[in-house]
């Protein structure tokens, strides 16, 4: 076992990821587990999303296995979750619910003149960003509470849930769901010892992402001004918040939403470029506090 695998507390413990293909977010978080001896049961509801998660746990360590399954179902959740834990014999560390996501087509103002197609993405998103979330949550605290060993499980919310989403209600309301979900399970089932975290990414290039953004161009200008660390998160950015709050070296946190946003969400609105109050005009100061004139 190396120092990083006895530290995180990890080796030989099974943890649920679902909505782990895809080479996004929840690859990177099965990737990482598995390189710190965990053993991964990794969801996904399309064969073709698996083959970067295979490619992504192939040399790792521990038994790992890849399934098809819809995480909005809960018999498909509880059935790949029982299957593979009786085939490795493996005790259940927790779980991690990356699944979620807004097409396209389900962006939309709120006062949209489509009412009904509005009404039937609203529900189809909440379905798939909060309603599965809770699915996999209960489904694996079920388990934990069968073992009587408590365990850990993190949730991947947005900082859209913390703060608000433009055209993307029904996306930001599920997040922000998802955070209360979040808090409300980790004193319902702190007493038996299972913690509940969530992580709220910010923007982040996946090829979910990437495919959606296909033609569209962002300046590096404009995510500079955007994000105070200067540049967008990737997958492995989240992946390590996630593998912290799973393991061991948090073992005193819980209900609790960690940012992972390169700082914007605590970049105030009313800032210019210069990172100064948009009110604060006076060149002196100005120059003075950032070495150089208004233009």
């Amino acid at each position: 076992m190396t120092d990083e695998q006895s530290l995180f507390g990890l080796s030989g413990r099974t943890v649920l990821v679902a909505g782990a293909g895809g080479g996004g977010i929840g690859t990177a978080v099965c990737g990482l587990l598995a390189s710190l001896g965990a053993d991964i049961v990794g969801l996904d509801n399309r064969v073709e999303a698996l083959e970067p998660l295979q490619e992504a746990l192939e040399g790792t360590p521990g038994r790992h296995a890849a399934v098809v399954a819809d995480v909005r179902d809960r018999d498909q959740v509880a059935t790949a979750l029982e299957e593979a834990l009786v085939a490795s014999g493996g005790t259940l560390l927790g779980g991690v619910h990356v699944a979620g996501g807004m097409r396209l087509a389900q962006w939309a103002p709120l006062l949209d003149e489509d009412e009904e197609t509005y009404d039937t993405n609203f529900d189809d998103v909440m379905r798939l960003n909060l309603s599965s979330a809770l699915i996999t949550c209960r489904t694996v605290a079920r388990r934990l509470v069968e073992q009587g060993t408590g365990g850990s499980i993190v949730a991947i919310s947005s900082v859209s849930g913390l703060t608000a989403q433009p055209f993307g209600s029904a996306y930001a309301a599920a997040k922000a769901a998802l955070v209360s979900l979040t808090r409300t399970a980790a004193l319902e089932w702190g007493s038996v010892g299972i913690r509940v975290n969530a992580v709220a990414p910010g923007t982040i290039r996946t090829p979910k992402t990437i495919a959606t953004a296909a033609g569209q161009t962002t300046s590096e200008a404009a995510e500079r001004a955007a994000i105070p660390l200067g540049h967008r998160g990737g997958p492995a950015d989240i992946a390590g918040a996630v593998a912290f709050l799973l393991s061991d070296l948090a073992q005193w946190i819980t209900g609790q939403v960690l940012a992972v946003d390169g700082g914007s969400s605590a970049l105030p609105s009313f800032l210019d470029a210069d990172r100064l109050p948009v009110f604060v005009t006076n060149a002196e100061l100005r120059e003075r506090l950032t070495g150089k004139a208004r233009p």
